[in-house]
């Protein structure tokens, strides 16, 4: 009898709640390990003039200092190769790394990092979606799209409104900073323990910027102490660091970023600056919408042109807009380059609607819900979004109305409005809203997985896939599955440790679709 539809804790429950969950610096240490550390630049803006490394490498203790030069290819990214490992002569946001100090300790390597003497240019940096716009600072492609004739609703005579959305950054503050081994194997390969997202992309930049081959360096993910995004791409950067320094010293080389450095050197959630201009008659009913899109990419391209069109096609959230001019940019800016982050701009998207919906019912004076539930995918209103998907199964009209009655939205209403008229300093809201989040890559190939499953003779299971567990579950997930597949107990099916070396070629675990992709690999 299988047991596996039963609910499970998460796999790593008992050993976290007691404090033995393997994370990557509770991994002893090897004998002879050396520890990294990652020399920043102290300017946003600017070129480096020198930097004198003599003092510091006769420091006892540290064994060398690593830049650029030691390199055999100094570029990556997740989409288009622009970002240097390590800044070679121009500096392009404050944090960024222009070397690493390897040594016997981080006490020692923090000591020498202060005694490096860097000399720079400075110029001015670009620090806001603004100055890019002024400027004329942008990354990547410009998107342009439209459905409708919006120009012919501006001429209508509807009700008009214009202005700017913002959304600020946000750290993705992931407990476990960004952390890696590397060790040495025979012939010059590598194996790397890495807390990343995608484990495929650490092996393959590691290789590509030390002259290696892709099968000359293994790359394995146990856990991390959280990801967020912020592990998806930026992970890779910071392990080749570490293999560098494996490389130069044939030794196990150790970075742990601490919390500080982390912050600096890694992009953040996309801000984003959004111009608009909505047409709407007296019910709410918006007839037209423009929308310009501009998000701070940061200093490089990364996955910006992903998210940003991700938050274009989130910007109808659960309504339907006949006519729309919807335009994307990203703004090159003197920051670290932002990246992906939970929601991957589904959140600044949908945001922007939602805001929209909020000034349309304070300009008519009516309640929001009037002008949400006006503006809904339903069958007399419009199913089409402005992208040319088609709504199937639409329920939204029903939940809306059912969500209004269950809830007692009028009579909260009613109690929030008394209160409101009786306090002077402290106010209530209340709101129902829509939220729709699309999920699995927009690039088609990426949504693919591989997996490989060993049946034992005492009837135990072990299953290797490219997922990666960062407190999501995904391994339960795909343990029940399993078992539920070959009717047997789930304490019988193992999920063992990601690993390049038994899953390769593999999509990072992201865009809430990790145990679909790979739970449908483990169950074919």
């Amino acid at each position: 009898m299988s047991h596996s539809k039963k609910s499970l804790p998460h796999d790593s429950a008992y050993t976290h709640v007691r404090g033995e969950s393997q994370f990557i610096d509770d991994i002893p240490k090897m004998q002879g390990e050396v520890f990294v550390l990652p020399v920043l630049s102290q300017i946003a803006s600017g070129s480096i003039k020198s930097i004198d490394t003599q003092k510091v490498l006769s420091k006892p203790g540290v064994i060398g200092v690593y830049t650029a030069k030691d390199l055999v290819y100094n570029s990556w990214g997740p989409i288009s190769a622009d970002q240097p490992i390590m800044a070679y002569e121009k500096i392009t946001y404050l944090g960024e790394i222009i070397g690493i100090i390897v040594a016997d300790s981080y006490e020692v390597a923090y000591e020498a990092r202060r005694e490096i003497e860097v000399t720079y240019e400075k110029q001015a940096p670009i620090l806001s979606v603004n100055d890019a716009k002024k400027l004329n600072s942008f990354l990547g492609d410009t998107y342009d799209w439209k459905t409708g004739d919006i120009a012919k609703v501006k001429k209508a005579g509807h009700h008009k409104l214009q202005g700017t959305f913002t959304n600020g950054g946000q750290e993705h503050f992931y407990l476990e900073s960004q952390a890696v081994i590397a060790y040495p194997a025979e012939q010059g390969a590598l194996k790397i323990i890495s807390s990343s997202q995608h484990p495929t992309e650490v092996q393959h930049v590691v290789a590509k910027c030390l002259g290696l081959r892709y099968h000359e360096v293994v790359c394995e993910v146990k856990r991390m102490g959280g990801g967020f995004g912020g592990k998806e791409s930026q992970a890779s950067h910071i392990a080749t660091l570490a293999a560098l320094a494996c490389h130069k010293t044939n030794r196990s080389a150790r970075l742990i970023l601490n919390k500080d450095d982390d912050m600096m050197i890694t992009g953040k959630r996309h801000p984003f600056q959004n111009d608009y201009e909505v047409y709407f008659d007296d019910a709410g009913k918006i007839h037209g919408l423009k929308v310009d899109f501009f998000a701070d990419g940061g200093a490089f391209l990364d996955l910006s042109p992903a998210i940003l069109q991700r938050a274009m096609f989130h910007v109808d959230n659960a309504y339907f807009l006949e006519n729309a001019h919807i335009t994307g940019k990203i703004c090159k800016t003197n920051t670290a380059s932002n990246t992906a982050f939970r929601g991957f701009g589904g959140p600044q998207g949908a945001a922007v609607i939602e805001s929209i919906i909020e000034d349309i019912a304070h300009f008519l004076k009516i309640d929001s819900l009037i002008v949400r539930k006006k503006n809904l995918y339903a069958n007399d209103n419009g199913l089409t979004t402005h992208y040319g998907q088609l709504i199937e199964n639409n329920l939204l009209p029903e939940i809306f109305e059912k969500l209004e009655q269950t809830s007692e939205y009028q009579k909260r209403k009613t109690e929030v409005e008394k209160f409101n008229k009786k306090n002077k300093y402290y106010k209530k809201g209340l709101s129902l809203t829509g939220a729709k989040f699309g999920i699995s890559f927009t690039s088609k190939f990426l949504n693919q997985a591989n997996a490989l499953v060993n049946v034992h003779v005492d009837g135990t299971v072990q299953v290797s896939t490219g997922a990666t567990e960062m407190g999501q579950g995904v391994n339960t997930k795909i343990q029940q599955i399993v078992a539920e597949a070959f009717a047997i107990d789930a304490s019988d099916v193992k999920i063992m440790t990601t690993s390049t070396e038994k899953n390769h070629n593999t999509s990072a675990t992201a865009a809430s679709s990790g145990t679909d992709l790979n739970g449908a690999a483990a169950l074919l």
